[in-house]
């Protein structure tokens, strides 16, 4: 056991998926339902593991982007692009930290600014989002020279789920009833405003449990929980990265489609988005090197509200998948800088 991970089970974890293919194929799942007047909560339902079923049941209320107008010095409620920050950078430390343990590194800290530059959507008449740039400032204090721990970071991060899933084309599918959408990513307009930049520290505690906040003075500072469920050495504290990203994807296309809504008709009514993410571990595990070690396929599905026609609810969902920025992050490629420092641990004199 070292920095709180138990490298021999991870060993036996592997030859179980040498033995079955199935034991590779997770599956995450979370829900998000906007309410006119009450706003945005999402939560996780159960995740398979493998062939195991877990019990995952976490609730959040989430920032809507339009109709809430959050006041007061402490924003209390996260979007969903930090929901999906923090994700991708707990992914990254904790394979960082993983790849580590399998190198005989003790870590005494490691933590991340995870930062993007966003170019915002309009409020009103939700026109495109994007995400323009990422990038991870790591430091770390270890055993270990600056060279090796350098060495293993940059190796590792390219096995990181969430990370890959952000530099990689993802396949990404959308579905209203049983009917897949077609849907096309825009451009920012010409003229769009300057992007903005969004950060988000993100602490190692120990094992899988993590503490991401926010930095910005305008955004939400509280922090967020994760961690692993126990079949995988966590204490299920919390949503792991992988939930995270399924839930801040249903989120924020949840809010879009009750705003594209009320854009066009002048109220919104309740809107419920379910989505589903597999990963295929054996690209991680380096077990197979045809499976993609990000998430193989991303799926959401919409329930629109009483009253309106199914083409009405297609219409409003297309528009909000086209103009989502968590969409474009997931299913486009993007560089991402990274940028490392280290230190040695103090030796006693």
């Amino acid at each position: 056991m070292r920095n709180g991970f138990n490298v021999s089970s991870s060993g036996e974890f592997v030859n179980e998926i040498r033995e079955d293919a199935q034991e590779a194929q997770f599956r995450y799942h979370a829900t998000a339902r906007f309410r006119p007047g009450r706003g945005l909560r999402a939560w996780t339902r159960p995740a398979l593991l493998g062939r195991v079923k877990s019990a995952r049941r976490f609730e959040l209320d989430l920032a809507d982007g339009w109709q809430d107008h959050q006041a007061g010095p402490q924003v209390q409620e996260h979007t969903p692009l930090d929901l999906a920050l923090a994700a991708v950078g707990v992914c990254s430390l904790k394979t960082a930290i993983a790849g580590g343990t399998a190198r005989g590194i003790t870590f005494d800290t490691i933590e991340m600014v995870i930062s993007a530059d966003v170019l915002p959507g309009d409020e009103v008449s939700l026109s495109t989002a994007r995400v323009r740039r990422l990038a991870y400032d790591i430091s770390t204090r270890s055993d270990a020279d600056a060279g090796l721990i350098e060495e293993v970071t940059r190796q590792i991060l390219d096995r990181s789920p969430n990370h890959r899933t952000v530099k990689d084309d993802t396949e990404l599918h959308f579905h209203n009833a049983e009917q897949e959408l077609t849907w096309h990513l825009e451009e920012a307009p010409a003229g769009a405003p300057g992007a903005r930049t969004v950060r988000r520290h993100v602490k190692w505690i120990s094992g899988t449990q993590f503490e991401s906040a926010g930095l910005d003075l305008d955004g939400c500072r509280l922090p967020l929980r994760v961690d692993e469920a126990k079949q995988f050495a966590g204490v299920d504290w919390a949503p792991n990265p992988q939930e995270y990203v399924v839930i801040a994807l249903a989120a924020e296309l949840a809010a879009l489609a009750a705003r594209k809504q009320a854009a066009a008709t002048g109220s919104a009514g309740e809107w419920t988005v379910n989505a589903q993410g597999r990963l295929d571990l054996r690209g991680l595990m380096l077990i197979d090197p045809s499976a993609a070690v990000g998430f193989q396929t991303i799926s959401c599905t919409v329930e629109g509200p009483a009253g309106i026609t199914s083409a009405e609810t297609e219409e409003y969902f297309r528009a909000a998948v086209e103009a989502s920025a968590l969409v474009e992050l997931l299913a486009l490629p993007h560089p991402v800088e990274v940028r490392l420092s280290s230190g040695e641990q103090d030796t006693a004199a």
